[in-house]
């Protein structure tokens, strides 16, 4: 009798102290946040916190861009591309530009710097600039969706879509 009631002190505390840990672990869903998706995680173990339709496929957007300006970047450190270069704006561009979504306003065949052309895409979320870094960057926007699409391989992102440099339709 002694021996069973020390085994189920003993395993009553294993078993209080692991849904304790479990317990600490659980974050709840943030109050107010309307987003239909979002992934919360421990960036030093990887761990997921919370999240919502994690892995329900979405449109992407804007974030588009960011790997659009990821891929720029990594040009720029490598000395394929320079700030102080000046892009020739094509006609493909412009037209993006012009479907009515957010845009940098820049005419078809000037020349703008590409640093302007990043800030457009970044801080005004312009399209059209997105368009004329990609066909600065890889010769045309088809060709750069290529290598977004290999970068993000290559980061390990596996449910990722890419059609364009900017994440229209």
């Amino acid at each position: 009798m002694a021996i069973q009631r020390i085994f189920l002190i003993a395993a009553g505390s294993i078993l209080f102290f692991a849904v304790s840990a479990q317990a600490r672990l659980q974050v709840p869903a943030p109050s107010g946040l309307t987003a239909l998706n979002y992934l919360l995680m421990d960036a030093d173990s990887g761990t997921v916190l919370t999240e919502k339709d994690a892995d329900e496929r979405v449109e992407p957007a804007s974030l588009t861009k960011i790997m659009t300006a990821y891929v720029v970047f990594r040009e720029l450190q490598s000395g394929k591309l320079s700030l102080t270069e000046e892009v020739l704006v094509s006609e493909h561009a412009w037209r993006t530009g012009m479907t009515g979504a957010s845009r940098m306003y820049i005419d078809v065949n000037s020349l703008v710097k590409l640093e302007d052309l990043i800030r457009g895409m970044v801080v005004q979320s312009g399209n059209d600039a997105g368009v004329a870094l990609a066909d600065r960057s890889a010769g045309s926007e088809a060709a750069f969706v290529d290598v977004m699409k290999a970068q993000a391989q290559a980061m390990g992102l596996t449910n990722t879509r890419f059609q364009n440099s900017h994440g229209l339709p």
